[in-house]
């Protein structure tokens, strides 16, 4: 973690550790957080899974990754911080984080929602699957959108 005003990058190597965003501090007038961290699974289209590979093409990720974060914060009136994982994961590691700090949950939740659909469609980040039988796949991706498109 960096120190003084810089803020970490959005978009890390290996697996993200959530204690990290939990344990930043809250502004005071926010009663609500919600978390959201999706974690590498041990199946896929009952193919058995051993890990993940993240790519990206990092400097759009960074730069989309942050437009997330105003974004949300300009539409819900919330706190937002997102980051994904590049690299390789192993199944149970935490590749995607976002973490919503509102004054009430209901603005928290739906920032969080949109947030990681945010992410999904706009950030130009692939996955390539590992399996048990020793193959790998890219996973068919969306079109890149504009994180302001619903």
């Amino acid at each position: 973690m960096t120190t003084g005003n810089l803020r970490p990058p959005r978009l890390r190597p290996g697996a993200l550790n959530l204690a990290e965003f939990l344990a930043q501090p809250a502004p005071p007038h926010c009663g609500a957080l919600a978390v959201f961290a999706g974690t590498v699974r041990n199946l896929h289209d009952e193919r058995a899974v051993t890990g993940i590979r993240y790519h990206a093409y990092a400097p759009l990720a960074e730069k989309r990754l942050a437009e997330i974060e105003e974004e949300g914060a300009r539409r819900y009136g919330v706190r937002l911080a997102v980051a994904h994982a590049v690299g390789e994961l192993k199944v149970g590691e935490i590749s995607v984080v976002v973490v919503a700090r509102a004054g009430h949950r209901g603005e928290a939740f739906a920032a969080c929602r949109w947030a990681i659909d945010a992410i999904k469609r706009s950030v130009p980040i692939w996955k390539e699957e590992r399996y048990a039988d020793g193959a790998a796949e890219f996973l068919e991706g969306n079109p890149l959108r504009p994180v302001s498109e619903p």
